[in-house]
């Protein structure tokens, strides 16, 4: 049994952006709130290109980093005053997450913290949602989920409904081409983090485990050569798709690196990718006993599986390989850099992580309390 969320439309290609209006037209809309970060160039130019084709925008750029309560809540204010009848993004992960609450609020009503915290129900579908993604990594674009920053209690936490996944989604790789080193090397990680997490994932189905095994593909194929060589197009998009197919891999489930990265980046203000880059190892060794014939799959598709070996011997080849990927892209290897202050204690720390993600149950290894302490304690040492 498993339950498969998708777009309803996929747009892939350079300068695919100028498809924009048409097609907020075609679905009769008029007012276009508009979700965006000042950091791609492109934003200017949407707005034009929506306003020659005769749409009214709402421009809302107070997404600067991970989203928070106040983010949301400002937003759907914003879009419920000004009547909007639909919601662009045009962003990293934050940007379409943000956008995706602000849209669902807006249909539903309430703040966002009733939905991420007290359990209110989505009962109404949102507005059109159009997704650019604008990195090559959080793949939230095909997901039903939003991650909020809880303002009161300090816990980075998921909202998610069916409704909430974009409707129509652009992968437009000219987009990330201006992209810093630093940031893609994070985004990828992130991207295979989902792809490999959810291939071991107790959910995985039929169709996440295609989606999944085709972005750590993708991944190994483009990853470097991004990172080597940032104006080749043919490797952005390489990355965006592995990103995307990462995303829609990862509605199966994510694993003990994903549970640990979401309370760990509220704690220590660590980016998504980067905790992500630095968990991903180390979470594939500890599930090694667990799933050891799924990361001998895993091997295959990173290109260094060998016919004569164990599957674990072939599930260790896939984490060098990881770790190897890792440093060659420059993405972080260890918490240490991010601790500024004292360390929490191991009460405080599992306290936070179940607080935030305990719900979770379908890494292959149980989660349990060693569990969480060991990989953080991994995690301080590589």
């Amino acid at each position: 049994m498993f339950e498969f969320v998708n777009n309803r439309q996929v747009i892939f290609g350079e300068n695919k952006v100028t498809e924009i209006p048409a097609l907020i037209s075609w679905y009769g809309c008029k007012k276009v709130f508009f979700v965006f970060t000042k950091f791609v160039n492109a934003w200017s130019s949407i707005v034009k290109s929506l306003e020659d084709k005769g749409l009214e925008v709402v421009l809302y750029e107070d997404v600067i980093e991970e989203p928070d309560l106040h983010v949301i809540n400002g937003g759907r204010d914003i879009y419920v005053k000004e009547g909007c009848d639909c919601t662009l993004a045009l962003g990293g992960g934050s940007v379409i997450d943000a956008a995706k609450a602000i849209n669902m609020l807006a249909a539903n009503g309430g703040n966002v913290e009733e939905y991420q915290m007290d359990g209110k129900q989505v009962t109404k579908a949102p507005a059109l949602f159009i997704a650019v993604p604008t990195t090559s990594g959080s793949g939230a674009e095909a997901t039903r989920t939003s991650v909020v920053i809880n303002n009161h209690n300090g816990l980075k936490k998921s909202l998610y409904h069916p409704t909430m996944i974009a409707d129509i989604v652009i992968l437009d790789p000219g987009l990330t081409l201006s992209l810093p080193s630093n940031i893609t090397a994070a985004t990828g990680m992130d991207a295979l983090s989902h792809a490999i997490e959810s291939y071991v994932s107790l959910n995985a189905s039929h169709f996440s485990e295609m989606y999944g095994l085709k972005a750590i593909e993708l991944v190994n194929s483009h990853f470097t050569d991004v990172i080597q060589n940032p104006g080749d197009i043919n490797a952005r998009g390489g990355m965006m798709l592995a990103s995307y197919l990462g995303g829609c891999a990862i509605t199966a489930g994510i694993g003990i690196a994903h549970i640990m990265a979401q309370p760990l980046g509220a704690l220590f203000k660590i980016p998504h990718g980067d905790a992500c880059s630095i968990l991903l190892p180390a979470a594939m060794e500890l599930n090694m006993e667990y799933a050891a014939e799924k990361y001998a799959k895993i091997a295959q598709a990173l290109n260094v599986y060998c016919s004569s070996a164990s599957p674990e011997e072939n599930g260790y080849k896939a984490i060098e390989r990881v770790r190897e990927i890792r440093r060659q892209t420059g993405a972080p290897e260890s918490l240490v850099p991010y601790i500024k202050d004292k360390e929490p204690q191991a009460a405080e720390l599992l306290d936070f992580v179940k607080r935030t993600t305990g719900h979770i149950k379908c890494n292959p290894r149980p989660v349990d309390d060693d569990l969480i302490l060991e990989i953080y304690k991994m995690c301080l040492k590589s």
